[in-house]
Formats: structure tokens, C-alpha cells, sequence
């Protein structure tokens, strides 16, 4: 099954917030999701916003490239 780009968006997302030691739940509450849309946001179901992503980025404490898909990068 292919990734769609709202799933590689979440798996980003996803793999922040596991380097970050904190929790789904915790990261949601910070960045002012509710919690049903942000786990329906983080398997993939729905996109997030470009608003919540600068909010995510800003509770992680990562640039909020660090969420660009691969189709976006800069090749070097």
C-alpha cells in the first residue's frame, strides 16, 4: 500500500514526538488539538492543518521543516 502524504506527514509527526520522550496525549493538549481529531490526524485519516503543524513544531521544539514531505526537499 502506497503512503499518502497525509500518512507521511503523520509518521513524521509521530516520529518526533517519540524522540521527544513525550506523550501523543501531552503533545495534543500543548498545541491545542483535541484529542480524537489529533489521533485521527496521526494515523493518517485526516491532514493536519498548516496552523497545527507550527503549533506541534513549536511544542517540539523542531523547525517546522522538519515536517516537509520528501517530495518538497532540496535535493543537495
Amino acid at each position: 500500500m502506497d503512503h499518502t502524504p497525509a500518512q507521511e506527514l503523520a509518521d513524521k509527526v509521530a516520529a518526533c514526538i517519540l524522540r521527544s520522550g513525550r506523550t501523543k496525549t501531552s503533545v495534543a493538549d500543548a498545541a491545542g488539538i483535541p484529542h480524537t481529531t489529533f489521533n485521527r490526524k496521526i494515523k493518517g485519516h485526516t491532514e493536519f492543518t498548516f496552523a497545527e503543524l507550527l503549533r506541534i513544531a513549536a511544542v517540539l521544539n523542531v523547525a517546522p521543516s522538519t515536517f516537509t514531505p520528501y517530495a518538497f526537499a532540496v535535493a543537495s
